[in-house]
């Protein structure tokens, strides 16, 4: 694999909106191929918190190889023990492994975002405190209008901003939510 930059590719400037782990890591991707990649973010710094991430296996542990944040990512785990249930009494009732859980590594998604923030931040722009608020596309590229920043013009967009995604609506507009309920549930 040839990780220098390649000036010969066309569309390398790339706009993603979303900061939190799909963002930061597909642009660690595009940034180690060649490619210039601009990440937005509404929230104005880094998001914190949020639930568990699991890595599960031989290809989810080579990914974090490949990109040489397996340790940190280890570093940072939850080291989930077995979850307990208990009665009023507090008396166990049942216990399940944490490997039910939390697989071969689990990190909290805010820890995994700055993680990741930190390994593109010298490749990667970013614009935090910011969002996309128009998308026009024509044979010269994606042109972008933001609420703060000067408008731009990208050779592709990409929406890695969640399930109700402001760019996907913007690109597509209305449309129907994307969510199927199934009629499972969990407690």
């Amino acid at each position: 694999m040839n990780t220098a930059r390649n000036t010969s590719l066309q569309n390398q400037n790339i706009l993603i909106s979303g900061a939190s782990v799909a963002g930061p890591a597909l642009a660690w991707w595009l940034a180690r191929h060649g490619f210039r990649p601009t990440v937005v973010e509404r929230a104005p710094d880094l998001r914190g918190g949020g639930y568990a991430v699991d890595f599960r296996g031989a290809a989810h542990l080579s990914v974090l190889t490949k990109m040489g944040l397996l340790d940190q990512v280890k570093e940072r785990q939850t080291h989930l023990r077995a979850t307990t249930y208990v009665n009023e009494q507090s008396r166990p009732l049942a216990a399940m492994p944490a490997s039910i859980f939390a697989g071969d590594v689990e990190i909290l998604r805010g820890d995994l975002g700055r993680i990741l923030y930190e390994a593109t931040r010298d490749s990667t722009e970013y614009l935090f405190g910011d969002s996309i608020t128009g998308l026009h596309q024509d044979a010269g590229g994606v042109h972008v209008t933001f609420r703060h920043a000067a408008p731009r013009t990208f050779d592709l967009v990409i929406g890695a901003d969640g399930l109700h995604s402001a760019v996907r609506a913007l690109a597509f507009g209305d449309h129907q939510d994307p969510v199927q309920d199934l009629g499972l549930y969990v407690g």
